[in-house]
């Protein structure tokens, strides 16, 4: 592992990105994405996606000349067609417009089809709480690789999910999970760092644990049997829970905005409902402006009183207090802006290929 400035970071991206073909104003939504996750310590969501984003380019999968506009609207709701592009500008199209519409009609429900992967669910969710609204934002997936409880196949994607809650004065509380026991990236992370999976991750087409790195990349990218199961792990621990929120996004996320079931590749031919392109992958967003529920002055009391008595909960161990959803990584990005951003020696070398192939410039390993 080596550690690069936030800043050093960025340029990387950007360069990358001008090697895709994105604008300067396109690659600047998404830089901003993955930074938010980076300095956050959401590894998997940050630079670490762009070998990924490559692939997909190469398939065909992308339009990096896409762009987002908004296709039917009223007075708290909007659809907007991503154009076929990253899914980081549709996305912050989407919160935009449902921060917009929130603040003047006191919810706002907008949904985006034809896009991509939007990268952390937690960074919109944040955007749209910062303007003082409460906040829920879902995706559907492109990657098929989480295996419902007892099936041998992966059918759902790690279909992640995320709320936000304002505080007034204070940093507003982000959850966000996926709703698989761990992000697929996330895996991606463990091979570049040459670790093993926890125990219960990832599993192989006889319902067996696989801790192996690299079998588990297999795994989730398609070439072995198997799959990440859904959040809880095993049935015992609730693994049905993890399921049927994987489902409740998609139902949002996929269902509602015309997307389409990426797990339909894994039905038989003739069940498979195709209306629509595999990789329009669709995103959710709901926006609340709790104002107009009763006096803000009262909601913003109300919630520092749960965050008063989480905070003064007498924990097992001092050293590891109880916490609120965000609070990690709101350390974990103090440390980093000051000591840097860890980057495993895998992903670096990874990352100087693909701008040698691009022919851009790589900052990461010039002295």
């Amino acid at each position: 592992m080596r550690q690069f400035s936030h800043k050093r970071v960025s340029v990387q991206i950007a360069h990358i990105l001008s090697g895709f073909g994105l604008s300067l104003k396109h690659q600047q939504l998404i830089i901003d994405g993955m930074m938010y996750a980076d300095i956050r310590g959401i590894d998997s969501h940050g630079i670490a996606l762009l070998p990924l984003y490559q692939r997909w380019l190469k398939e065909g999968a992308l339009d990096v000349h896409g762009i987002p506009q908004v296709i039917k609207e009223s007075v708290s709701s909007v659809s907007i067609d991503g154009g076929g592009n990253f899914g980081f500008l549709g996305a912050t199209l989407a919160c935009e417009e449902a921060i917009k519409r929130a603040q003047s009609s006191g919810v706002a429900a907008v949904s985006v089809s034809h896009s991509h992967h939007f990268g952390a669910t937690g960074f919109y969710a944040d955007q749209i709480s910062r303007a003082g609204l409460m906040s829920f934002v879902t995706t559907s997936t492109k990657v098929v690789c989480v295996v419902p409880p007892g099936a041998r196949d992966p059918v759902l994607g790690t279909n992640p999910l995320a709320y936000g809650i304002p505080r007034g004065g204070a940093e507003p509380i982000i959850f966000d999970i996926a709703t698989s026991t761990a992000a697929g990236n996330r895996i991606r992370v463990f091979k570049y760092q040459n670790k093993p999976v926890p125990e219960g991750w990832v599993v192989d087409g006889q319902g067996l644990s696989v801790t192996d790195p690299s079998r588990a990349e297999d795994i989730v990218y398609g070439r072995e049997r198997g799959g990440i199961t859904p959040l809880g792990s095993t049935l015992g621990l609730g693994s049905h829970k993890g399921y049927g929120l994987s489902l409740m996004t998609h139902f949002f996320a996929g269902c509602l905005t015309g997307a389409s079931f990426s797990g339909r590749v894994r039905l038989p031919e003739e069940q498979r409902h195709t209306p629509l392109g595999q990789d329009n992958i669709g995103h959710f967003f709901l926006a609340i402006d709790p104002a107009r529920f009763g006096a803000l002055t009262d909601f913003f009391g109300s919630v520092d009183e749960v965050v008063d008595s989480l905070h003064a909960t007498t924990p097992v161990d001092p050293d590891h207090p109880v916490m609120l959803p965000g609070e990690i990584e709101s350390r974990v990005m103090q440390q980093r802006l000051v000591d840097g951003i860890p980057i495993a020696d895998a992903l670096i070398a990874q990352l100087a290929e693909l701008a040698k192939s691009l022919n851009v410039p790589d900052v990461l390993t010039e002295s």
